[in-house]
């Protein structure tokens, strides 16, 4: 599966990304980072918008179409719609202690998912601090309520990371910044 995503990611073309244990469609998007384990990919959404990144295990691929049956339509849409994306955000795919703390740095909140444990549950918050255990997180509910209490979720169960998409865009944009102090920036 690595050689389909390096392909995909030399090619800059859009692709469509089977991961059938974790998730019922195949998402679309652009493959832009690549580490031992862990990639990156720039997901476009259904309504063909560009919508944050997500940090994926390459083992959890079951198939890869490249290029997305439909890619010069996508393609197309995303260019006249004026859709673009400067630079891949800088996470550091080393293991998922460093690209937490690299994805925590990019944005207000992130997103992560433990879907072995618990399918189709994500935790979205602050990150307040990173060990090589455990992510503790400040979090963030469906109604923009931030929990007055910090969450804490086991390296070894995460799946997944999302970062900078319109839904946790939204939550800040209602719920506010973090209020309880972090009593340490990410590292």
């Amino acid at each position: 599966m690595r050689e389909r995503l390096e392909e995909a990611m030399g090619d800059g073309r859009v692709i469509s990304l089977d991961r059938s244990a974790f998730e019922h469609d195949d998402e679309i998007g652009y493959v832009v980072g690549m580490g031992a384990d862990l990639f990156v990919l720039l997901r476009v959404a259904d309504n063909i918008h560009f919508d944050g990144f997500s940090v994926l295990r390459i083992a959890d691929v079951n198939d890869v179409e490249v290029p997305h049956e439909h890619d010069e339509f996508v393609e197309s849409a995303l260019r006249l719609r004026g859709e673009t994306v400067d630079e891949p955000p800088e996470i550091d795919l080393s293991d998922w202690v460093t690209a937490v703390r690299s994805a925590g740095r990019l944005d207000e909140v992130i997103t992560l998912h433990s879907e072995e444990r618990d399918a189709g549950i994500c935790q979205i918050g602050h990150i307040r601090s990173v060990n090589d255990e455990k992510v503790t997180l400040v979090e963030i509910d469906p109604d923009a309520d931030w929990y007055e209490e910090p969450t804490t979720i086991a390296i070894a169960d995460l799946t997944r990371i999302d970062v900078g998409g319109s839904y946790e865009e939204a939550l800040v944009l209602v719920g506010g910044p973090c209020p309880i102090p972090i009593l340490r920036s990410v590292d």
